[in-house]
């Protein structure tokens, strides 16, 4: 009988519900131990995939200290509109202004994934970018959706995946990425790291 082949640890270096779903969802499984990184700001010279790519590597470096063997993976998610980053709303008037701002216009979403093996102390990482259009929203779409209180934590102040769904008519790239966590950008980053995510996934 040939020997059962033994699987690497897999650390989430993440909170976030959404990612945990996904991820779960899949049929990866893993453990989460997030990152309490203090993240930095933009630097002038850097683009919206550069500094969430930064922030990922940041994220899994931080964590993998606490590992001596897992592979550890961190995201990190940004909403652009022009020139302009989008982060989480600090009150219910940032996260109207934002809406607004994003009523009939294109905007993008930028993920920055790092995979961290803790074995070898070696990283790679991705970025991808999806892109959205949401409708002409009105005042009472906007009322409506900040009663729900669907935009706390949210990057650009919504969640496609949920009540959001109803402003959203395009969407360019990937689903998943939009959510937080780009599926196919993932398992491309697995294999360059020599890693098949089949061979760790039940189904």
């Amino acid at each position: 009988m040939a020997n059962k082949k033994i699987l690497r640890e897999w650390i989430l270096a993440s909170a976030s519900p959404r990612r945990k779903e996904i991820l779960s969802n899949l049929g990866l499984k893993f453990h989460i131990d997030p990152s309490h990184l203090q993240e930095p700001p933009r630097r002038s010279d850097e683009g919206p995939s550069g500094y969430v790519v930064r922030l990922a590597r940041l994220k899994a470096k931080e964590t993998a200290g606490q590992h001596a063997s897992a592979l550890i993976i961190s995201a990190d998610t940004v909403v652009v509109l022009g020139k302009l980053l989008l982060g989480k709303p600090s009150s219910r008037d940032e996260a109207s202004a934002i809406l607004s701002r994003l009523s009939g216009r294109w905007h993008e979403v930028w993920s920055g994934l790092c995979l961290y093996d803790c074995e070898k102390s070696r990283s790679r990482s991705i970025a991808s970018c999806s892109r959205v259009h949401f409708r002409t929203l009105t005042p009472f779409d906007i009322e409506w959706y900040l009663n729900t209180g669907e935009y706390r934590d949210k990057a650009g102040a919504y969640a496609v995946q949920g009540h959001a769904a109803l402003f959203i008519d395009r969407i360019e790239g990937c689903y998943f990425n939009i959510v937080g966590f780009p599926v196919s950008a993932f398992e491309i980053l697995c294999r360059k790291s020599g890693i098949r995510l089949q061979d760790h996934l039940t189904v």
